[in-house]
């Protein structure tokens, strides 16, 4: 049954190994990460630009903008209309940073991945492209619930209340906080590359869907 599966595959295509690709993806992955950091700046924009909306929309007149930090091009400055009294007696507009990139790691790993994997370079750009959105939602979704969570539960009572008064509520602060930090953006590059690489999948694994459909049946 394995010498009629060899003769049907073309000549000169061989599958590829479990090990191979792990060693391939790994390889592919450190340069995926410093493209991810230094290009930073460029590849978040649009996560910083839907963030941005998100909380205007949410905080209406309380929320300002958010910027990329002046002096770390990879970190976001979230700046506020909210008038916040500092330690020292000073009383001036609140702002805050965060950091997206811990929302978005899953880009160079997906990255790897996919570099790894032996479909064609055109596949390999479409599910980047994918990879790419989802992710991106995925950091948009941080952002905003690390930023709510900040202003609810990182400067006291005043912004506290503030965060209340525009009816969101302190558990689904911590469920969306947990959420963007702890499980999506690890589970969003796994997901897209199996879903867009299910022959390789079902290769490594040993059958098939329609094999499973079969055993069932049977």
């Amino acid at each position: 049954m394995n010498m009629a599966k060899n003769q049907q595959k073309p000549k000169g295509e061989e599958e590829l190994k479990l090990s191979e690709l792990l060693i391939l993806a790994s390889m592919w992955m450190i340069f995926g990460f410093m493209l991810w950091f230094y290009l930073s700046a460029f590849h978040g924009a649009p996560a910083r630009i839907a963030a941005d909306a998100i909380l205007g929309h949410l905080l209406g007149d309380d929320f300002y903008r958010i910027i990329v930090e002046p002096n770390q091009h990879f970190l976001y400055q979230v700046e506020t209309q909210i008038q916040f009294t500092f330690r020292d007696g000073s009383t001036e507009a609140l702002g805050f940073v965060v950091n997206p990139l811990i929302y978005s790691y899953g880009l160079p790993l997906l990255f790897g991945l996919v570099m790894g994997s032996n479909v064609s370079w055109l596949r390999k750009l479409v599910i980047m492209l994918i990879g790419y959105a989802v992710i991106t939602l995925v950091q948009i979704w941080g952002v905003v619930w690390q930023s709510l969570k900040m202003l609810a539960f990182n400067f006291g009572a005043q912004t506290h209340e503030i965060v209340l008064g525009h009816g969101i509520s302190d558990a689904s602060i911590a469920l969306g906080y947990q959420l963007g930090t702890l499980i999506l953006p690890a589970l969003a590059p796994i997901f897209v590359w199996v879903l867009t690489n299910r022959p390789l999948v079902e290769q490594f694994v040993g059958w098939g869907a329609e094999q499973l459909v079969k055993k069932q049946d049977g």
